[in-house]
């Protein structure tokens, strides 16, 4: 990738993910990322494809934990980096992660259904194997228990970042699925 299309690319993430995607236009983020609107047209066609390709590029950076927790053979340990997952790549990639959640309440990416987003699915069906090997009553259910707990722990640190007890939180549910 060359430097001016990750110039563009992590512009663009940082605005989308302060602003909404929707109030940030391509001539800002030509502007803040120092480079021509038409340089970004000649990269990503148009804003859609711009978010479009910084969804890929946050997909791929969460494919090596999908698939070390995929491979994980301690069904404990699978459900305790399933909980610890969700708080770590928010600490890592704070933007992408707050641009992430808050497209689930734009009309575009929004999903007509309650469940998980479709890259959250290989991880539902690991914690859903693992809670039927530790033998839970109802692990589907089980699961999207703790999907929403953990999805609403995300929401609450993009509210408030400095969120005390956030340990305490993953401590407890680490304690009850282990």
């Amino acid at each position: 990738m060359t430097e001016k299309k990750e110039q563009i690319l992590q512009t663009a993430l940082r605005l989308f993910s302060e602003q909404g995607y929707d109030a940030t236009p391509t001539s800002q983020i030509a502007r803040e990322a120092h480079v021509s609107e038409g340089l970004i047209f000649r990269h990503f066609t148009n804003k859609d494809g711009l978010m479009d390709a910084l969804l890929e590029l946050g997909q791929e950076h969460l494919q090596p934990f999908i698939l070390d927790i995929s491979q994980e053979a301690n069904h404990v340990m699978a459900i305790h980096k399933i909980i610890d997952l969700p708080i770590l790549l928010f600490q890592q990639e704070r933007a992408f992660w707050t641009l992430q959640i808050s497209l689930k309440w734009q009309r575009r990416y929004r999903k007509n259904d309650a469940g998980p987003q479709a890259y959250m699915l290989p991880l539902m069906q690991r914690l859903i194997v693992a809670l039927q090997a530790l033998e839970w009553e109802n692990p589907e259910l089980e699961a999207n228990i703790l999907y929403f707990t953990l999805d609403g722990l995300i929401n609450q640190l993009i509210a408030q970042p400095a969120m005390g007890g956030v340990h305490t939180i993953v401590a407890l549910l680490k304690s009850k699925y282990g």
